[in-house]
């Protein structure tokens, strides 16, 4: 295969702009080969429709959305539909009917008259009869792995790492407990177990992306069952909390979502203890600071460059409902849809008081 580099390099010397449709396509793919013409027809019109009718039925049965990944990944700062795709390779399988496309989304900045690559992404193409459907690549990308079943978790473990089977108790004791909290029954739950988000990233399809680097560790639950861990571990048990609030609670607020999942399975290598001593030394030394202010789950405010302050104080007001009016109108919380402040007033919480009973409840 020719170097990804060399490949985009010659992508960018033919690249043309217009409309949302496939941009360049690499002079080494032969086009005369009658499966990669009608991959590259699919493809052209799936880019610009998103349709799920261009898409394997199988993936819907497993993935909640297979190919959300690249939803908007046109768009950018500097525009609706700044990354154009292009075709970089249509690469042979050891399956006759099934290829891998590797496609690179490109922008050009006209003031620095410079190219920028967003990402990526490799899909499979099908071919059934005389068209073609794309799938996800995670089931190539694991072909190797090794499966271990721990109850009603089957892990894929990466070939980078050796499988843990203390952490897998421990996370199948997680999963009794978190039943018993919610009253729901346990249900399967596949588990893709990687050394680091990098591999996560390039597991989900991406050769480049980059949120591939921004942090050494971390996760995702996603779809129906399935939980990605980019810990070199077989314990997520934070991740795990979502996939019982996606179940149970489909309106759930995102702030009191990460709340929940960090009362139960803290976030980052640090659990919910250590997180809760950490707050109220925080709030000791910085007596101004209004948590009020702070109600968005998506800010980057960290402790030790790892736990969001959001998700620990989400976290925190969690323990509250259930220490003051028992785990009954968390729940309540939990499936309203409400904002955050709607939900707060459960609490008697507003911005006059929140600080002060925040700063109290954690004194106690």
């Amino acid at each position: 295969m020719r170097s990804l580099y060399t490949l985009v390099l010659v992508l960018l010397f033919h690249f043309s702009y217009s409309q949302f449709r496939i941009k360049s396509i690499s002079p080494a793919i032969n086009q005369q080969d009658s499966f990669n013409a009608k991959i590259i027809e699919t493809l052209e019109e799936f880019l610009e429709t998103k349709d799920p009718k261009f898409w394997l039925d199988s993936d819907f049965k497993r993935f909640k959305s297979p190919y959300y990944e690249i939803i908007g990944i046109e768009s950018g700062k500097l525009g609706n539909n700044f990354y154009q795709p292009s075709v970089m390779e249509i690469i042979p399988t050891d399956e006759n009917d099934k290829r891998i496309v590797k496609i690179a989304f490109i922008g050009y900045n006209s003031e620095t008259r410079s190219n920028l690559i967003k990402a990526i992404y490799n899909v499979i193409a099908v071919k059934k009869g005389d068209r073609v459907f794309f799938s996800k690549y995670i089931d190539y990308a694991t072909k190797n792995w090794k499966i271990k079943n721990e109850d009603n978790v089957t892990y894929y473990i990466s070939p980078n790492k050796n499988y843990n089977i203390a952490e897998a108790e421990a996370q199948k004791k997680d999963i009794h407990m978190l039943s018993d909290f919610f009253g729901a029954e346990k249900f399967p739950i596949t588990y893709y177990s990687t050394i680091s988000p990098e591999e996560v990233f390039k597991l989900k399809g991406f050769d480049y992306h980059p949120m591939m680097y921004a942090d050494k560790s971390g996760g995702f639950a996603e779809g129906y069952n399935i939980i990605f861990s980019g810990n070199n571990s077989e314990y997520y048990t934070h991740e795990l909390v979502h996939l019982f609030t996606s179940k149970l609670f489909p309106k759930i607020n995102p702030y009191f979502d990460e709340g929940i999942a960090t009362y139960f399975g803290g976030s980052g290598k640090f659990d919910y203890k250590w997180q809760k001593e950490k707050l109220k030394n925080f709030l000791t030394e910085n007596p101004g600071f209004d948590a009020f202010e702070h109600l968005d789950i998506y800010e980057r405010l960290f402790f030790e460059k790892e736990t969001p302050i959001p998700y620990v104080i989400s976290a925190v007001l969690c323990e509250m409902i259930i220490s003051k009016f028992g785990k009954e109108k968390l729940f309540m919380v939990l499936k309203s849809g409400n904002s955050v402040e709607e939900d707060l007033k459960i609490l008697n919480l507003n911005k006059n008081n929140m600080n002060y009973e925040l700063r109290k409840f954690l004194e106690n």
